[in-house]
């Protein structure tokens, strides 16, 4: 691999149309292994790949390259808007990984965010800039202002084309969640979650891992929960 000296600096609003464009090359060439064409399409034009109020919170970045945007993401404290038509599609880490698998299952459910979390949201890289650790620069700057901000959990929810990366980060499956779109089959995104540790008994019961499928950032069972949607991918 070899490591691409991309500056990364903030979002600008007047970047958006080039972060766009991007984005929609991205998930056009990266994302088929996991996804029909139509579900790509339905992804791009319904669910959305970012939220631009990012940009104006200064918790959205770009990598340039030769004056051209090659990659883009961030976090937030936001939870992402894409609330609607999501489904549990799984048990978590122990539930098989196929697409049909546990589909429809705990219909209405959802697996909300954490309200206390840091959202990574968003990474996309250009698919001719792919495996220059972009992405991993991306996420990394995202944790390191989520952390500075004060946030030790860290959250998303990825494409499934985007799992292997946040695994290496070090981010765990919590579950699976289907996302509704009209006229074709739900599009599978998995919830993913990291704790940053401080090395103290504060780390509570959980001893640093990612909070399972049903399980409070506590240890503790969970009911219920707010439905919040994708954040836009976080597939790079």
């Amino acid at each position: 691999m070899t490591r691409s000296t991309a500056r990364i600096r903030l979002a600008r609003r007047e970047d958006m149309p080039a972060i766009e464009a991007m984005h929609f090359l991205s998930v056009q060439a990266l994302n088929t292994r996991d996804y029909t064409a139509e579900q790509i399409e339905a992804f791009i034009s319904h669910l959305g790949t970012y939220d631009p109020s990012l940009i104006d919170d200064e918790t959205y970045f770009v990598a340039e390259e030769e004056g051209r945007i090659v990659a883009s993401g961030g976090w937030s404290l936001r939870t992402p808007q894409f609330d609607k038509g999501v489904e549990d599609a799984g048990n978590g880490p122990g539930s098989g990984h196929g697409m049909d698998q546990g589909m429809g299952q705990g219909m209405g459910q959802g697996m909300g965010l954490s309200p206390n979390s840091a959202k990574i949201r968003s990474i996309f890289v250009h698919p001719q800039h792919t495996r220059r650790g972009l992405a991993t620069r991306l996420v990394q700057l995202s944790e390191e202002q989520a952390v500075m901000a004060g946030c030790r959990i860290l959250e998303l929810w990825a494409t499934l084309t985007g799992v292997p990366l946040y695994c290496a980060l070090g981010y765990e499956e919590v579950g699976r969640i289907a996302f509704a779109a009209p006229e074709v089959q739900p599009l599978l995104s998995v919830h993913m979650a990291k704790l940053i540790s401080t090395g103290t008994s504060e780390d509570g019961p959980s001893g640093g891992r990612a909070p399972r499928s049903g399980e409070s950032r506590s240890g503790e069972s969970r009911s219920g929960g707010s439905r919040n949607g994708v954040s836009g991918a976080s597939a790079a």
